[in-house]
């Protein structure tokens, strides 16, 4: 009996898939949720400290500037990718033209790249400031404006790619029914299409307003290179600031502004997510009334082509050009480059994105089919808000709760890469789980049913009937939390000093002012990671057309 044949007949047993349940909720539990609020603790057992930065009014005055600047900015960069990256999706999804692999594969890209260089690059490009060779635009941006910039970058990428998970699932046949009765395609867009992406909306807002609220690494190189790391902050960027200059503070002020900060953006977070969750699932678009006129003139003629100009226009000059301005360093004499710390380190950065991935996908599949299943109940209610606690929390922030958890129950400096790929389980399994979610809610269960009426197991309904159709979803979801941990500083840094991933490598190398150093040995990174990222869809391109 095979391997698949096994598990097909323990399936059919409701204890083992309890069993099954109740180990991914505890490895949720014990693995990513309580290491990740572990920090809030300290707010009791360390309210001394707090108390400490509570009666300062310099420090807790930039607490809050801090927290409002992060919330603000993630809150304008959510509504932009929502604007944007809708038509994206459409053209992605629902429109054939040449190169479309590679823009595919492009929009992934800025997600491969290490936060801190991304930062450079977008500052080289929107205000090209001295010490740099390099020629940008020279534009007079503000620390905000261009904190936002950045930010849009990062998060997206997520955006696009969880509404175009859940557009794949639609069925296009109910817009051509409805012009075959009369109806414009502005108007079927918009009374049957729309509607139907509550659930991707919602996925898409919370990763990209989680992303913005937790980014570190290129939001302090960024503002550091502008001069203004010690006048203009973001919560995330606070506390890098506190571990990089310690002379501001003493360390009992900055360990309590650190749990402080922690703790405002973790409570203040979780609730308007929970907010804008409920808004968005009793939003209703207006379908009661149909203008047939203004229908036609949306759907004909410029208007459609002007928009996708926009679409594309706004991806390659917003995201795509600051992002590999870089490449430009290409111009400049080639520096000595060490290959064999820049491959070691490529090297211990794949193999804990990959476990990483791996263990998310195996413990996330479960997760996300009894949140997806379960939504009106207390459990699923529950655990569907555990499960963005580790996106919203700052990676910085992230990593010392980690550290003070691990380093609680005695692991030292001999289990580092370990505590490094349980640190970045914990902020990349929510990409997994959110886009199953949004998949497996759009997927009618009776399909599951009725194929286990018919005598199929559990898992063989599983395999054979769900799995196909929310395919997508796992490789996007997979794609999301590859990148995000390819490309991850700030949690890695507070976790440990010893592990060298590429991320950590490039950063020091920025930090020296080896900028032309940090930024062919990120050009390395990123031919790897294309290359990589397009055969991985060409793989998977040639495997559908084949079940097809």
């Amino acid at each position: 009996m095979s391997l698949l044949n096994r598990i097909d007949e323990l399936s059919g047993s409701s204890k083992v898939r309890r069993a099954w349940f109740a180990f991914a909720c505890a490895v949720f539990v014990v693995v990513i949720a309580i290491p990740s609020i572990f920090v809030v603790t300290h707010m009791f057992t360390d309210w001394g400290l707090v108390d400490q930065v509570l009666n300062d009014e310099g420090i807790r005055n930039t607490v809050i500037s801090a927290v409002a600047n992060s919330f603000s900015i993630a809150l304008i960069v959510t509504v932009i990718d929502i604007l944007v990256g809708l038509p994206m999706a459409w053209i992605m999804v629902r429109k054939d033209f040449k190169g479309k692999k590679w823009l595919d594969t492009l929009l992934d890209m800025p997600l491969a790249f290490p936060t801190a260089v991304i930062g450079i690059s977008v500052v080289m490009f929107w205000i090209s400031p001295e010490g740099i060779n390099i020629p940008g635009l020279g534009l007079s941006l503000s620390p905000y404006m261009l904190v936002i910039l950045l930010h849009i970058i990062f998060t997206y990428p997520y955006m696009v790619r969880s509404l175009s998970a859940i557009l794949e699932q639609i069925e296009p046949n109910y817009e051509t029914a409805a012009m075959t009765l009369g109806a414009s395609r502005w108007t079927a867009v918009r009374t049957i299409t729309i509607p139907l992406f509550r659930a991707g909306l919602a996925t898409g807002f919370i990763l990209c307003f989680a992303r913005s609220l937790s980014e570190t690494g290129g939001t302090y190189i960024a503002l550091t290179m502008m001069g203004v790391q010690t006048s203009f902050f973001t919560g995330p960027s606070f506390i890098s600031f506190l571990k990089s200059d310690e002379s501001w503070y003493t360390d009992d002020q900055m360990m309590g502004a650190q749990i402080l900060i922690s703790v405002i953006m973790i409570v203040l977070a979780l609730i308007l997510l929970v907010v804008v969750r409920k808004l968005i699932a009793k939003f209703r678009f207006p379908m009661n009334k149909v203008w047939p006129d203004l229908g036609r003139k949306v759907s004909r003629g410029a208007l459609p082509k002007a928009k996708d100009f926009l679409t594309i226009a706004f991806l390659i000059v917003v995201v795509l050009l600051p992002t590999f301005y870089i490449f430009l360093y290409l111009t400049q004499p080639i520096p000595t480059i060490d290959y064999g710390q820049l491959f070691g380190s490529i090297g211990t950065s794949f193999l804990v994105a990959g476990i990483a991935v791996a263990i998310d996908i195996v413990i996330g599949v479960p997760m996300a089919m009894y949140i997806a299943r379960h939504r009106e109940g207390k459990l699923g209610q529950l655990l569907d808000g555990l499960v963005n606690v580790p996106l919203i929390i700052p990676t910085t922030a992230l990593g010392f709760s980690l550290f003070l958890f691990w380093g609680s129950l005695g692991l030292d400096s001999s289990f580092d890469l370990v505590l490094v790929i349980l640190g970045h389980i914990s902020f990349t399994y929510p990409l997994v789980v959110r886009n199953l979610i949004g998949s497996i809610e759009e997927v009618d269960p009776a399909y599951e049913e009725v194929s286990m009426t018919l005598g199929a197991k559990p898992f063989q309904a599983f395999r054979k009937v769900l799995f196909p159709i929310i395919k997508s979803a796992v490789i996007a979801g997979g794609i999301l939390a590859f990148t995000r941990s390819l490309g991850e500083t700030g949690a890695t840094t507070s976790i440990s000093d010893t592990v060298n991933t590429v991320p950590i490598y490039i950063t020091h190398l920025v930090e020296d002012g080896l900028y032309t150093e940090a930024a062919m040995c990120s050009i390395v990174l990123i031919l790897i990671c294309f290359i990589i990222m397009f055969g991985l869809r060409a793989i998977t391109g040639r495997r559908s057309r084949r079940d097809a």
